[in-house]
């Protein structure tokens, strides 16, 4: 079953506005992770370090070397906050986090205003203790009210790194007396919005600070567990064009009406559409959607599952109102992109480069099956050899499942898994992709070679003349 499902663009689950925009005067600057000597007095539970790895599937790990350029918080519990030298008002935060499993954290703005970390990862229904949330603010008594859970939940597996950037307006006094709010403008987790426009009576909870001010340090939580940082900058933001500014009816620009997105409900869905792809119309794409939160987008002509994302499933309104002229369906959630080359190809050396296309005549599609639970297995032939390519979202949320035989296979045949800018080898076959952008398994029977590239690294399997096998699990 699915649900079309028509959102008016005054509720929450309307993302799709893009934020302000601010001139382009501003300047984003870096916060040093090299000596910590950005923070004031960090406790020993606070290194900066070279790298970081973490296993997805224990908890309060994380694996690094001694060095510069990552902050890392070493205590499962009872660490020590840690906060900046530097105050900030206005200003607009990035910065690349990772998470250990089981582990929780936050971002405090002035070292009052809470947005909290944590794994979330695989939760569907995000709460005020997941990732991206608003923390509660403190009224008058000490009680804890308000608080804002995210949109929608687009954590990714511990040990990979995420990406957090917050719009913040720090609160406005005018003779003593406060006359606006603090506000978080916007939040958004791994490229996607997760909160607009929350207003702050007062500070949240766990804060070092319990009165209000135009400006304060930037504090980060060090007592729930193992998490690291890199690539902290702010960037100072404009003042408001206009006391109207701040009515959260004027600024929702660029987004329609009354977007429809599409929610697959007891079974996975299978969409057909035109899909954009690095700024390239793809033609022949489909998408499967799954209750679980897990989908993807394979492009039937080339062979390629092309991008995979979780949480919502797509936004299909472009394929609807207006009489549907561009038939775009838009993902809904942090899409990973991968690749939309072809993963079979013929190369007589080792060392030859991989090929960015398939001629359009020469893949031959024959269409798809779909096994008991409506997952997909694609069917095509390809240089002399007839392949099956079967594409599952496995039942815990954990990962997809990717099953390809090869028949009829020429010499010189190999599948490309992955391409990025690094790869690579851990344990117990996993490969981490891209500096840690996602993860993929292989069982013993495989394996894979890392090869170096012009543009990065490639993960390949050689194949054997005839028939072969193959399988893999895509994490992220």
């Amino acid at each position: 079953m699915v649900v079309f499902k028509k959102v008016a663009c005054l509720t929450a689950i309307c993302v799709t506005f893009t934020g302000y925009v601010f001139s382009q005067n501003t300047v984003s600057l870096p916060v040093s992770l090299n000596k910590l000597d950005a923070f004031n007095k960090p406790g020993k539970n606070w290194v900066a370090v070279s790298s970081a790895s973490a296993d997805f599937s224990k908890s309060q790990n994380i694996k690094y070397k001694s060095g510069e350029g990552i902050l890392l918080n070493t205590s499962k519990k009872d660490g020590t906050d840690l906060v900046s030298s530097q105050e900030f008002g206005d200003a607009e935060i990035d910065l690349d986090f990772m998470m250990a499993g089981s582990s929780v954290s936050a971002i405090y703005l002035e070292g009052r205003y809470g947005i909290k970390l944590a794994d979330s990862w695989k939760k569907q229904n995000p709460t005020l203790a997941d990732l991206g949330a608003v923390e509660q603010v403190t009224d008058n008594h000490g009680k804890a009210q308000d608080g804002s859970a995210p949109f929608m939940n687009v954590a990714r597996a511990p040990g990979l790194w995420q990406h957090i950037k917050i719009k913040f307006r720090a609160p406005v006094f005018v003779n003593g007396v406060k006359t606006k709010n603090a506000r978080f403008e916007e939040v958004s987790v791994n490229g996607t919005t997760i909160q607009l426009e929350n207003d702050l009576t007062g500070p949240t909870v766990f804060t070092i600070f319990k009165d209000e001010k135009a400006s304060g340090p930037l504090m980060i939580k060090g007592n729930g567990g193992i998490v690291a940082f890199r690539n902290i900058t702010y960037t100072p933001l404009q003042p408001l064009p206009s006391p109207d500014f701040g009515n959260p009816l004027s600024k929702r620009r660029n987004a329609p009406v009354n977007p429809i997105f599409l929610k697959p409900q007891n079974q996975p869905y299978l969409l057909r559409s035109f899909l954009m792809f690095n700024h390239i119309k793809r033609t022949h794409v489909i998408s499967m959607g799954d209750p679980n939160g897990l989908n993807f987008s394979y492009d039937l002509k080339q062979g390629a599952l092309f991008q995979v994302w979780r949480g919502q499933f797509l936004d299909v309104t472009e394929m609807w109102e207006n009489r549907g002229e561009p038939q775009l369906a838009k993902p809904l959630g942090s899409v990973l992109g991968l690749s939309v080359a072809p993963v079979l190809a013929t190369l007589n050396n080792i060392e030859n480069r991989w090929p960015d296309s398939v001629a359009f005549d020469d893949l031959q599609n024959k269409g798809y099956q779909l096994d008991k639970n409506r997952m997909p297995t694609f069917l095509y032939s390809y240089a002399g050899a007839d392949i099956t390519d079967k594409i599952s979202a496995q039942a815990n949320g954990e990962s997809l499942l990717r099953n390809v035989s090869v028949t009829n296979a020429p010499g010189n045949f190999y599948f490309r898994i992955a391409e990025a800018a690094a790869i690579e080898k851990l344990e117990n076959g996993l490969y981490a992709i891209g500096h840690q952008l996602y993860y993929i398994r292989f069982g013993e029977e495989t394996k894979p070679v890392i090869r170096s590239t012009k543009n990065g690294q490639e993960l390949i399997v050689a194949l054997k003349k005839g028939s072969n096998t193959l399988s893999y699990s895509l994490i992220w």
